[in-house]
C-alpha cells in the first residue's frame, strides 16, 4: 500500500504510474462532497464516483485488476479537500498487497 500525495485544493488532477500502469485521477468538489474520475491506461474505469471513507473507490473487483484507491480519514469523516494532507489521505494498493 502506498500513500498518494494530494494538495488541499478543491479540484485537482493526478497522473501516477505504478507497475507500468498509468492512472489518471480527477478529484473535484460536487456540491458538499468530493467525487473522482478514474482512468487506467486511457480507459475509463469510473466517472464521478463518490469519495467515501475507508472503502474502495472502484467498488467492483473486476474493474480493479491492477489495484484500487481509498481515502483514509480521521473519525470516518467524508473526504474534503481542506483536510487533504492533514487528517485525510489517499492510498493505493495493488493486487499483491
Amino acid at each position: 500500500m502506498r500513500e498518494i500525495p494530494l494538495n488541499p485544493i478543491p479540484n485537482q488532477r493526478l497522473q501516477i504510474t505504478i507497475d507500468d500502469n498509468r492512472w489518471d485521477l480527477t478529484i473535484k468538489v460536487a456540491r458538499n462532497m468530493m467525487v473522482c474520475d478514474i482512468r487506467l491506461n486511457d480507459e475509463v474505469v469510473m466517472l464521478a464516483t463518490r469519495a467515501t471513507t475507508d472503502a474502495p473507490l472502484i467498488p467492483y473487483s473486476h474493474l480493479a485488476p491492477a489495484g484500487n484507491f481509498a481515502f483514509i480519514t480521521e473519525r470516518d469523516a467524508l473526504p474534503w479537500y481542506e483536510e487533504f494532507g492533514k487528517t485525510q489521505s489517499l492510498v493505493f494498493w495493488g493486487p499483491d498487497d
